[in-house]
């Protein structure tokens, strides 16, 4: 019986089983660097090096992702010439670094700072009161939040959108997300984003002040979200790094 096991799984075909998946992104200039490049089946991310090369663990039929800030986004399906050659993605450009500069103001241009900046200021107060543990331990010491909290209200205008509000991810929204999604947890918000465990809850206070759309927490929207959350965790590393620099 044994040797009738093995021999069915000698039988089967390797790639049925998870592999790894070399590719490279490019457009009608040059290589892409820092794309990210999701396995929407494995739910599995990585981002291209300055080459434009990735590598990320695939299956036969698998669906990837890859999108960058001036790209259309592209999916393709994984087929079985892949696991023998480089997986080569074209993407096609869509904005200049104007436009895109242009689109964030006006996408931050929903956003009242001043009070934004408030209430934000006394979310953080309120929760340093009710969390202290999840405050303490950062890396230089003595990092003052409520700096932290007054440069992140600069980055937003003060203009008030026209369009129809939306009901945003809460701080509570975002906490409960990553400790249950299997593809939404701490080791992407930590390993992948690039926020360090201290920063966790001020964080999640940051994603809440963004009123990022709800509707992008359903299943078919992680991708989306991703996107979102990978912009705010630049804008968010900016700003601790800037806040270091001032103490």
């Amino acid at each position: 019986m044994k040797k009738l096991v093995f021999l069915i799984l000698t039988l089967l075909p390797i790639h049925i089983i998870a592999q790894t998946i070399n590719g490279k992104v490019y457009d009608a200039e040059t290589t892409v660097k820092g794309a990210l490049v999701v396995n929407v089946t494995q739910n599995i991310m990585t981002y291209t090096n300055d080459e434009g090369d990735f590598t990320i663990e695939a299956k036969l039929k698998d669906t990837l992702y890859v999108s960058s800030l001036f790209h259309t986004k592209t999916f393709i399906e994984i087929k079985n010439v892949d696991f023998n050659h480089i997986v080569v993605v074209e993407v096609k450009k869509t904005l200049n670094e104007l436009d895109a500069v242009l689109l964030r103001d006006e996408r931050q241009r929903k956003f009242d700072s001043i009070k934004m900046a408030s209430e934000f200021k006394n979310q953080i107060r309120e929760d340093i009161k009710k969390n202290p543990i999840q405050y303490q331990g950062t890396p230089s010491g003595n990092m003052d939040f409520i700096a932290i909290i007054g440069m992140i209200g600069k980055l937003f205008k003060s203009k008030k959108s026209k369009e129809a509000p939306t009901i945003p991810i809460t701080y509570k929204d975002f906490d409960s997300l990553f400790n249950t999604n299997p593809f939404f947890n701490k080791a992407l918000l930590t390993l992948d984003l690039n926020i360090p465990k201290e920063y966790h809850a001020l964080f999640f206070n940051y994603c809440d002040a963004k009123a990022i759309d709800s509707k992008l927490l359903a299943i078919n929207k992680q991708v989306d979200l991703l996107e979102e959350l990978v912009i705010c965790s630049q804008e968010f590393q900016k700003i601790i790094k800037e806040s270091k620099k001032d103490h």
